[in-house]
């Protein structure tokens, strides 16, 4: 049977959290639906023909009998209608259907997958037996112990040990020695555990959704007499139906969170799955289920039941349509997963399945996958369960051995074999500066610390972001670019909780990975920070991480591991491709372009400007780029050079290598080597490497003869890349490297001139509001304090959805906030570096701004190319979409 295009994306979705629900969840209903065949067709492949096809994922393949992977329960409305008598078989009623379905339902969930123990259903069915239960007495009080007896004579039935103890204690001898035994016996084994039984009929956590529909207050047993066999409300359906599919709801969420002592707690990961292949129209059995279900969802807390549903005819009213972007070739199976990852998704979807058939890809994806996956029991199970108990005692002893010491935050700060110091902070916990190694990094500690205290202590709700980033290096190593992103970064926090009205303060926590990201993510040498940032993820509301700022193997691995842990990373100064590609986290967004567009505005920088004709030649075509590059750096420096090498037609193009680890190579071997090809072709610089290896390289070019040129012209050097101290004190570096005329990327217009309504102008105002030294930020910090702002932005979209009347603290998750990003995103923000769009399509901004600056000895900045979406023009604007001298104008790539 042909399956519908693309149903493999969907039955993913489904497999995913049928497999593994997640924490405290509430999953939404899908309903799917698929248009009728054209008249005179027939489509063999229908909703319901896709639901039954996905129950037997759901069992062991080729067992019999058949081994169930997750708890399920299939129902048909044919099960639940009256028969006609036919083929000699009797009609057939079906009594109270409202009741069947879920009686259905409960006997087919209790069927439970091996290794998973077995579960009760203590709730449903004390409700269940009281509405079999007769009452035939007139005064409440006595009709509530009487009904109390005869639930506990049902309990009897269904517990083994207790209805041992009752049948001892009425096995009495004639003795009078006997019969004192046998009331001790009687009260002990009788009347106690009968007492303790009314106990737990009457407390609030057991079934007070019931009594709290009575007048008098939430007492079980005082509503149950009105559901009895003559009781008033037996007749009530929806009253019925409502009781016991709450009272399963409710033991359902118990079987799925057992005791953490229990063997097999670890695999109870799954979701209870209620399939329904055709739910039928307004009024039928399955119908009424699903609408009180419906109903039930939106106020009662989350269960862990996921409901897949098939409709041929109406759609329920309430069920909402899903609207998946037309550009997105996955936007249903995108978009569903999305809402299962809500913490709190109550609604039913309506999902319109593709009316075409598969022609290929989703029968060898079925065949391939056959079946869900789900955790299974291990010995570890078992260790668990003994080591916990274990663990407790110990640390109870512990605690009574100390109870007069403060107990000690654990450590969150770790010295490496570097000297550098990784971990997390919050600027006063601990420190990652050394002083007298790291003294700037200490500085923005101690702001931090004062900008947390003042969110933490603001009385409005706070969620917490981590810039996570190398922000130390080695003793005599350039000073690291990060630490101006997180100049930035806090330039934004500030500005983001001195705003007025109903904004979520934002904490800043600092995350140093160490130099080149060696202890961001698991490794052999030390500290895992990205799995410290994960600990913290509840503890201290950590709503994403923001930063990066390289691309490296490295990074792209503790972007992954952050990811996993569901919290969304918006990198900033991050270009590298890969970083982005297909083999990248869904929950990654950066702020800054991709190396594709940072090449094209580059070769075309070089191929067509003035400045650059200047120092080589006007003539077309025959600018000869020596372009220098690290090969072993495929994330960064390769790809760059790369993209560029594809994009450049201004002339020739000469490679020359110059490596990060240079295990022997000599930077002033390398620099001849440039300049004589410089020297040989009149041709210019393109230097495709990291900026920590500038400096060096730079004085060992200024030190060659051979860059000596003989007319006096300098040799034009294009950097993406450039060093953070030849940013902040460009006049210093044009001083000592006067052979040299550097232009450098930037992807915001730090020139430092202010012009009204420009949103760079607002970002260096904040900028010096916080940090007085009168330093222009530079593209670094423009990208931190934009990644903020879009972590912000999506943090207050969440907590204006869940904030109520009653509740403002908002609990919500990082799940939440990366929905928001997803869909439906960030649309125009007017960033520093440009207008911003982000979601699920665009995981960086398409058409960023990127700019080609020059900085002179003045300490001014010229601005020899803005191409792309700027940040103080409109999306449309006509702005960014050249560059040139006025009359020589050329289109911006």
């Amino acid at each position: 049977m042909p399956l519908p295009q693309k149903i493999h994306h969907l039955i993913d979705c489904f497999d995913t959290f049928a497999g593994n629900r997640g924490k405290k969840r509430r999953l939404p209903v899908m309903l799917l639906r698929r248009d009728p065949a054209p008249d005179g067709s027939v489509r063999e492949s229908t909703a319901r023909t896709v639901i039954l096809d996905y129950e037997k994922r759901l069992y062991v393949a080729e067992r019999n009998p058949r081994v169930r992977l997750v708890p399920h329960a299939l129902l048909e409305e044919a099960q639940f209608a009256p028969q006609d008598a036919a083929h000699g078989r009797p009609a057939r009623e079906v009594a109270e259907p409202h009741i069947a379905v879920l009686d259905a339902i409960a006997g087919q969930l209790v069927a439970m997958p091996p290794g998973a123990g077995r579960i009760r259903l203590p709730r449903y069915d004390t409700c269940r037996a009281a509405l079999n239960a007769t009452v035939d007495v007139v005064t409440a009080d006595a009709g509530v112990r009487q009904l109390r007896d005869e639930l506990y004579r049902t309990l009897l039935l269904r517990r083994g040990g207790l209805d041992a103890l009752a049948q001892l204690a009425g096995n009495a001898g004639g003795t009078p020695v006997a019969s004192l035994w046998a009331g001790v016996v009687q009260f002990l084994a009788v009347r106690v555990p009968r007492s303790l039984y009314g106990l737990w009929l009457r407390r609030p956590r057991t079934l007070r959704w019931v009594g709290s529909r009575h007048p008098d207050g939430a007492n079980f047993l005082r509503m149950a007499l009105s559901i009895t066999t003559w009781g008033h409300a037996r007749n009530s359906p929806d009253l019925v139906q409502r009781m016991l599919l709450t009272a399963l709801l409710g033991d359902l969420s118990k079987a799925a969170t057992p005791s953490r002592f229990w063997v097999y707690r670890a695999r109870r990961r799954w979701s209870f799955v209620l399939l329904l292949p055709d739910i039928g129209e307004e009024g039928t059995p399955i119908r009424r289920l699903l609408d009180t279900y419906a109903d039930i969802a939106r106020n009662e807390p989350p269960a862990p039941l996921m409901v897949l549903g098939g409709v041929s005819g109406q759609p329920p009213s309430y069920a909402q349509p899903l609207a998946p972007d037309p550009g997105d070739p996955n936007g249903t199976a995108n978009q569903v997963r999305a809402l299962y990852a809500r913490p709190s998704a109550s609604a039913v979807y309506l999902v319109d399945l593709s009316p075409n058939d598969d022609d290929g890809p989703a029968r060898s994806w079925v065949q391939t996958k056959p079946k869900v996956t789900v955790r299974t029991s291990g010995r570890g199970a078992y260790v668990r369960a003994v080591a916990t108990p274990l663990l407790v005692l110990a640390l109870v002893a512990a605690g009574i051995s100390y109870w007069r010491q403060e107990p000690a935050l654990p450590p969150s700060c770790h010295k490496v074999a570097s000297g550098e110091t990784v971990g997390v902070t919050d600027g006063r916990e601990c420190h990652l500066a050394t002083a007298g190694r790291d003294d700037e990094l200490l500085a923005l500690e101690a702001v931090a610390a004062k900008q947390n205290d003042d969110a933490v202590g603001s009385g409005r709700p706070y969620r917490t972001v981590v810039f996570f980033a190398p922000l130390t290096a080695d003793p005599g190593d350039s000073t690291p670019v990060s630490l101006q992103s997180l100049r930035g970064a806090l330039a934004a926090q500030k500005q983001i909780n001195g705003r007025e009205g109903d904004v979520v303060q934002i904490r800043l926590l600092l995350a140093n990975s160490g130099k080149y990201f060696a202890y961001g993510s698991q490794n052999a040498q030390g500290p895992d920070v990205a799995a410290e940032i994960i600990q913290r993820k509840d503890r201290e509301k950590i709503a994403a991480v923001i930063g990066i700022t390289q691309s490296r193997p490295a990074s792209f691995a503790a972007v992954a591991e952050i990811s996993a842990a569901s919290i969304p990373v918006i990198g900033n100064s991050v270009s590298g491709s890969k970083m982005v590609d297909e083999r990248s986290s869904s929950y990654y967004f950066q702020v800054s372009p991709s190396n594709d567009r940072v090449a094209q505005v580059m070769a075309e920088f070089t191929a067509y400007s003035d400045e650059i004709g200047e120092l080589t030649t006007h003539k077309e075509g025959a600018r000869t780029a020596v372009v220098v590059y690290d090969p072993d750096d495929e994330f960064f420096s390769s790809d760059l050079a790369e993209k560029y090498t594809k994009h450049y037609k201004g002339g020739p193009v000469v490679t020359v290598p110059y490596y990060e680890n240079r295990s022997g190579q000599i930077t002033s071997a390398v620099a001849r080597d440039i300049c004589a090809e410089v020297a040989r072709s009149n041709g210019f610089v393109l230097y495709a490497g990291r900026s920590g290896e500038m400096p060096e390289l730079f004085d060992s070019l200024q030190a060659a003869s051979e860059c000596r040129r003989q007319d006096g012209r300098k040799v034009a050097v294009l950097s993406e890349s450039t060093a953070a101290k030849y940013l902040q004190d460009p006049e210093d570096m044009l001083r000592r490297h006067s052979l040299l005329r550097p232009f450098y990327v930037m992807y915001n217009n730090s020139n430092g001139k202010e012009t009204a309504d420009s949103p760079y102008s607002e970002f260096t105002a904040r900028f010096r509001d916080v940090f007085k030294d009168g330093s222009v930020p530079e593209g670094n910090a423009a990208g931190a304090y934009d990644a903020l702002q879009v972590a912000s932005e999506a943090i207050n979209a969440v907590y204006a959805q869940y904030r109520t009347g009653t509740n403002s603290s908002a609990p919500f998750q990082a799940t939440d906030v990366y929905a928001r990003l997803s869909n439906p995103g960030i649309q125009n923000l007017s960033g520093a570096s440009g207008l911003l769009t982000l979601n699920s399509r665009n995981k960086y901004p398409p058409s960023a701004a990127v700019y080609i600056l020059e900085s002179h000895l003045d300490k001014s900045v010229t601005t020899w190319m803005a191409c792309g979406n700027l940040p103080d023009q409109p999306p449309n604007s006509a702005m960014g979409k050249s560059w040139g001298q006025p009359g020589r104008t050329r289109a911006c790539p």
